[in-house]
Order: structure tokens, then sequence, then C-alpha cells
């Protein structure tokens, strides 16, 4: 079992080093919207802020721990703007990632029950390595462990500041369904995050692409009863980014106050034990609406199927959201323009539901 942990924890070093690293990993964009689509801003209304916190492969040194904080606000339904801010470490400090972004999104109101929003997104970043914590096999003797200073030769660097820039589309749209029935309403996106990162942010080889170009495309349909306290949500979430493909469905099961989440991720869409990935299991809580706010707390974890199930104990995710002015009230002097009553009228009350 140590033997494992210990060539899981230098495959990831090395890949860390090296340039190939990935962004993280997330269980849905249902709770993390801002993250994967610059365009989320156009269609959710009112304000919302998001906190996100994973920790992945715990049992192992090497732990991957993500956080981000996020803000959406659309301005009388013409223009969405959003704030962005994330860290994560990948292997005890050795590879450190800062970052902070600003988008600002367009909607474009198609009918009544159809809504495309265009984004963009600019950020800075900096990455950051403690060279010294790092460990190599000719450091270690079989018998009295690590004694010799390693033949590796450190680059000077430990630190690279660089640009960001992201591009998405999306759209959001509803049934048209009588007052006593039941709702339906969905979301669909694709977006492109690192299509240009300046001047670099390698370490090692200036050859190498250290934050390669990522594809997203996202997608969610809501069943929900006419009194919007019960419903399905099925959803998914495609990825790809250096030759590395991820699939994510989910289903999020709604019974007010309580949502539950059960999903796949798998990288291909064929299931087989060798390509297997994980299990998603989720459970969240949603308060009444009151004054127009709303509050989502939710939790999920991430049971390893695939050959690194021994030893890395799953995946942890913590959630909290908070939004106000859902239905854009305040932004018109308490009262809905007919502009806000004509929209797409989403209910935002499930922590997700108006992404």
């Amino acid at each position: 079992m140590k033997i494992r942990k210990l060539v899981i924890t230098f495959v990831l070093v090395i890949f860390s080093i090296s340039g190939y690293a990935q962004d993280p990993l997330f269980s849905s964009t249902l709770d993390n919207p801002l993250y994967y689509n610059p365009a989320t801003p156009g269609i959710v209304r009112g304000h919302e802020y998001r906190l996100n916190y994973r920790e992945q492969w715990p049992g192992i040194p090497a732990a991957l721990r993500a956080f981000n904080f996020s803000s959406t606000h659309q301005l009388r339904n013409a223009v969405g703007l959003g704030f962005f801010v994330m860290s994560n470490i990948e292997g005890e400090s050795r590879l450190k990632t800062d970052k902070l972004e600003a988008c600002i999104a367009f909607p474009v109101k198609i009918s009544r029950y159809l809504k495309i929003s265009g984004g963009i997104n600019v950020g800075f970043g900096q990455k950051s390595i403690d060279w010294t914590r790092i460990e190599f096999d000719d450091q270690f003797d079989k018998y009295y462990g690590k004694i010799y200073p390693t033949t590796f030769s450190f680059p000077e660097e430990f630190q690279r500041k660089y640009g960001d820039l992201s591009l998405g589309v999306a759209a959001k749209g509803a049934l048209r369904r009588g007052r006593n029935q039941a709702k339906v309403y969905g979301s669909l996106g694709i977006a492109m995050k690192h299509v240009s990162v300046f001047p670099t942010a390698n370490f090692i080889g200036s050859d190498i692409r250290a934050v390669p170009l990522k594809y997203i495309v996202h997608g969610n349909i809501w069943f929900l009863d006419k009194t919007l306290r019960k419903g399905i949500a099925p959803n998914f979430n495609i990825e790809d980014q250096a030759s590395m493909t991820t699939f994510n469905f989910s289903t999020r099961i709604v019974l007010r106050p309580f949502y539950f989440n059960v999903g796949v991720r798998n990288r291909t869409f064929k299931f087989n034990l060798e390509e297997f990935d994980s299990f998603i299991f989720g459970v969240g809580y949603t308060s009444e609406v009151i004054n127009n706010n709303v509050t989502n707390i939710g939790y999920s974890y991430d049971f390893t199927t695939s050959k690194l199930i021994g030893g890395t104990y799953g995946s942890h995710e913590i959630s909290l959201s908070y939004s106000f002015d859902i239905d854009g009230s305040r932004q018109f002097g308490g009262r809905r323009s007919r502009r806000s009553r004509n929209d797409i009228q989403c209910p935002a009350s499930f922590g997700g539901v108006s992404y």
C-alpha cells in the first residue's frame, strides 16, 4: 500500500512540473457554473455568490486541493458580470496555482422562452513551486532511507506569472407551460478555457504548453412539478484537456428543502472497468426563498472505482451559495420591470436551477 502511494505521488509531481498539469475537476457544473463557462452571468438573474472546496485523493501525500470563490451579477437583464478567485495545490505545496479572473457576458433574448449569452474571461495567474520539497529515487538508500542529495538540476525559476483568456457561449430555455402544469427548464453551454496564455507558465521547457487548451460542453434539463418543490434534473459535463477526456453524467433529485445527486465519471462512453473512474454521490439543503434571497449548501463524495481505488480514499467536495434579488426586481426600484417579467422564469431556488 505504501509503495502504491509513493508511485502515485511521484507520477503527480512529474506531470505537474513537466507542463501537463490539468485544471481541477469538480463534481457538477450546477454548483460551480462560472468555473466552467464565462457566459454564465448572462443567463443567471440577480446576484449570486458561490464558494467551492474540493479535496481529491486525501489518502496520498500528494492530495489535490482546490478552492474557488465566484460571484455573478446580471444588471437590468442587459449585461452580466462575473468575478472568480481560485487557489489549488497539487501535492503538498509542490505546485500551487492562484488565479484572479473577471468576465463579462452579453445576453441576447431570442424569445420569451429562449435566451443566449456570450462571455469572455480575462485572468491573471501565478504558479509557484517549492523545489526543496520534491524527492527523487536517487536520494534513497534501500536500508537507510533518504540520505543522498539528488542529481536533478533544479531550475532557477520557482514562480511564474501569466495572463489567461477564455471564451464561452450558453443558452437557457423553457417549455411553454400553463400555470398548473409541471415545469421544464434547461441550459446548454460550450466553452474554451486557456485560449491564450501569455507569456508562459512553464517551469521546464519552452515548447510545452503549461496550461493546455480545454474544451467544455455542458447541459442540464429540469423537470419540476407545478409547486416547484419536487423534480429531477439530469445533467452532463464533458471536458477535454491535454489528451484527457472526462465525461460526467449526473442526476439531481429535488425534494424540497433537500436535494440528492447521483452520477458517474468516466473517460469514454464505454463503461468498462479499465477506464471507469468513479461514482458520485451528493446531498444538499436549500433554504426557503425569504425576501427574494436563497441559500444553498451541498456535499458530494466521489467513490473511486479505477485502479487508483487502493489508498486514495476518493474525493470530497463542499459547495455554498447565496443568491439575492433572484428575480431582478431590486434593480428597478423594488418592482419587476416589463423586461424582467417577460424573461425566462426559471426558479433560482435550488442552488443551480437558474443555470
